[in-house]
């Protein structure tokens, strides 16, 4: 395999180099993911594999508009409630995730960074929630400017205004082709991780799937995790990996990719003009 989750971020980085990025106060992105099952046609590490390629093209991206970045290893122990009862899913509790996250953070502020951006694509709400607290906990309890990225729905269910210090709302939903829902191990992440990833993905198997006919309400019956979401997706997938459409998928993570950098900009123009 010619990829390692490692290269590019801090990881395949000596100390004094990272020493030397603190010094220009260059902005962190820091990857968060899970381990979790995805299917008979992928790998547990999906979504960790995702969210570091989400940081290495954001961080292409703010390259090229002339702002430097650097990526911390991902960090790939989070909350996984819906898949939690199907074998390889490691899960959290939420105030482990919080307590690890603080920890981490409060290393990178002791070696003089001073803004950290948590870009995730794990759609549990419980795992993106416990990722909002440890930047609300790391920016009020020792002052380090963190943002925890989220798209419109987080905020809307977890009450809050969006304009908090330690959030930064960016356009990051996935159109739904159907009646039916595609939100995990379906067409959308099967066809990026078959362009990004294709050593990863069982294709031939993928395409014998069909599709999971989820609805709204069997969403809601899915999302109690353990049997109840083992008779709603026996297989561990949520969608239809058979219509994955790679090209179709590309272009919309570039959009979503587009959007996060255009708001970190933003945030850092006007938070440090």
């Amino acid at each position: 395999m010619g990829y390692s989750i490692f290269s590019d971020t801090m990881a395949d980085m000596t100390f004094q180099q990272i020493e030397d990025a603190a010094k220009k106060d260059i902005p962190v992105l820091f990857p968060i993911a899970v381990i979790e099952e995805h299917g008979p046609h992928m790998c547990l590490g999906t979504d960790t594999y995702l969210a570091y390629r989400l940081a290495k093209d954001v961080k292409r991206v703010l390259f090229d508009r002339n702002l430097e970045s650097i990526i911390a290893p991902t960090c790939y122990w989070g909350i996984t409630a819906a898949m939690n009862g199907f074998a390889g899913s490691f899960t959290v509790r939420p105030e482990t995730m919080v307590a690890l996250l603080c920890d981490l953070l409060s290393c990178l502020k002791n070696w003089g960074f001073s803004q950290v951006f948590l870009l995730n694509i794990h759609g549990d709400f419980e795992h993106i929630l416990a990722m909002t607290n440890a930047a609300r906990k790391s920016h009020d309890e020792f002052g380090l400017t963190t943002f925890s990225v989220v798209n419109d729905f987080f905020v809307k269910r977890a009450k809050l205004s969006g304009r908090e210090p330690y959030i930064l709302v960016c356009p990051m939903e996935v159109e739904q082709p159907s009646e039916y829902l595609d939100i995990h191990a379906g067409a959308f992440e099967t066809s990026l991780m078959v362009d990004q990833f294709p050593d990863l993905v069982d294709v031939e198997k993928a395409r014998g799937l069909s599709t999971s006919h989820t609805t709204i309400e069997g969403l809601k019956v899915w999302m109690k995790g353990g049997e109840k979401a083992r008779e709603i997706t026996p297989l561990g997938y949520l969608g239809d990996p058979s219509a994955m459409n790679p090209i179709a998928a590309k272009e919309s993570n570039s959009r979503m990719v587009d959007g996060i950098a255009g708001t970190i900009l933003k945030v850092l123009n006007k938070t440090f003009p």
